[in-house]
């Protein structure tokens, strides 16, 4: 039996997940056996998922035999009954959950390298399930010998070996393991590809399913040129400014489609704004950018927002808080916000107070060097500024209620001595 042990080397810690099945259990008697002496420590992981009256025997089982070999065992019981009473898909929940509890133990257990026992028809399984669910365009088709985890590697030393190889070598050495009955309901997306669709496909002698596995490789190859060109664009085209990321919305709309959904899903991701964005969402977000809209929020969550704004795609924090106005009654330095507000003694005691607010609806001010007033929104929408940008601008409003600033956009140059304006972090 081919079994793939360059995942780790003699001085590591290896933890296996098994499950007591035959593919698990063969792998612990290789590692045990042939392989004992390519790393440092074993452990064993094992999950109690509650849901088959098996369950508590194979549980006890793994118990007896870890004690036996003196191989350090931990369990693990998972409660699923809320999402079994829901009618909901339990496939992913139980693996989402279990692999959470992976991740506690292995940096409990300081441990280097996490093993499962997958294999080349689950492989073969895995990219027939991604093809023809719609997982196949923003990942891998398929699973990888090595991936990094939190902390840890891990690794799939079996993914070369066929279940007919492991059956081979179960049966050679004799290796006790229980047969999950579960396998055998279709009910399971993954149970009836395995169980019935692949058989149909393998029956065609024109037909043969390791095709899948060329086009893994084809689709892997393609996908990383997608990602090395996403990441240029990432480097040449996008501003990260603080809690601001900022791209120019005409280089973006020139990307293919594919491009503009790597490079948003590497900017989420890096930058931890949530799950994955489904494509349907991409795709309705990519006409907006398209479209002659000035400006619109694509999405909102409470910590990000993510908005079309005039010829930029903004991505930025939610952080916005309800400015509170400032009454200035003297000289001083005052922050309101993102800025920073001087008034200097030379201003006129008859100033005061000096009002610093958020914008109100009608808010007008005084042009300069000429007759008329112009309204601050229309200020704005000239000058393009953003929607969170216009809700944190200050306003600097005169005794006499006349508007003497409006951040650093305008000043009244009858104040042009009396008053500066910094945005902070700005020159």
């Amino acid at each position: 039996m081919q079994v793939n042990s360059t995942g780790w080397n003699h001085h590591q810690h290896l933890v296996l997940a098994v499950s007591t099945g035959i593919d698990s259990m063969t792998l612990l008697h290789c590692l045990q056996t042939e392989l004992k002496d390519t790393y440092a420590s074993l452990t064993c992981l094992h999950v109690n998922h509650h849901l088959r009256p098996q369950s508590e025997k194979e549980a006890l089982f793994i118990e007896q035999y870890c004690d036996q070999h003196h191989i350090p065992l931990y369990t693990h019981d998972l409660d699923l009954s809320e999402v079994v009473q829901q009618g909901i898909s339990i496939e992913n929940q139980a693996r989402t959950s279990r692999y959470q509890w992976f991740d506690k133990m292995m940096q409990k257990l300081e441990a280097d390298v996490l093993i499962t026992a997958h294999h080349l028809d689950d492989q073969i399984e895995t990219i027939f399930y991604r093809l023809f669910t719609g997982r196949s365009t923003r990942s891998s088709l398929g699973m990888s010998y090595i991936s990094s985890r939190s902390g840890y590697q891990l690794c799939r030393p079996l993914l070369n070996t066929t279940k007919s190889e492991i059956r081979q070598y179960q049966s050679a050495h004799k290796i006790t393991y229980f047969e999950d009955q579960s396998n055998l309901d279709n009910q399971y997306v993954r149970n009836d590809i395995r169980n019935r669709i692949l058989p149909e496909i393998e029956s065609n002698d024109h037909l043969s399913r390791h095709h899948l596995l060329k086009l893994k490789d084809w689709h892997d190859e393609q996908r990383e040129k997608l990602k090395n060109e996403a990441h240029q664009f990432i480097k040449n085209e996008v501003d990260f400014n603080g809690k601001n990321i900022k791209i120019s919305r005409k280089d973006f709309v020139e990307l293919s489609h594919s491009v503009k959904m790597t490079v948003l899903d590497e900017i989420l991701r890096e930058f931890q704004l949530g799950d994955a964005i489904p494509e349907k969402t991409y795709k309705a977000w990519f006409e907006q950018i398209s479209s002659n809209i000035a400006q619109c929020t694509l999405h909102t969550t409470d910590k990000w927002i993510i908005q079309v704004a005039y010829d930029k795609l903004a991505i930025m924090a939610n952080d916005v808080t309800k400015l509170n106005p400032i009454s200035v009654n003297q000289p001083g330095t005052y922050i309101f916000g993102a800025y920073q507000i001087v008034v200097n003694h030379t201003i006129s005691k008859q100033q005061f107070p000096i009002t610093i607010r958020t914008r109100n609806n009608g808010d007008k001010f005084q042009l300069n060097g000429a007759h008329g007033h112009k309204k601050v929104s229309r200020l704005l929408i000239d000058e393009k500024i953003v929607q969170q940008e216009r809700d944190e601008m200050p306003i600097v409003v005169g005794s006499n209620d006349e508007i003497l600033a409006v951040g650093i956009l305008f000043l009244s140059q009858q104040f042009n001595q009396h008053i500066k304006i910094l945005k902070m972090g700005e020159e």
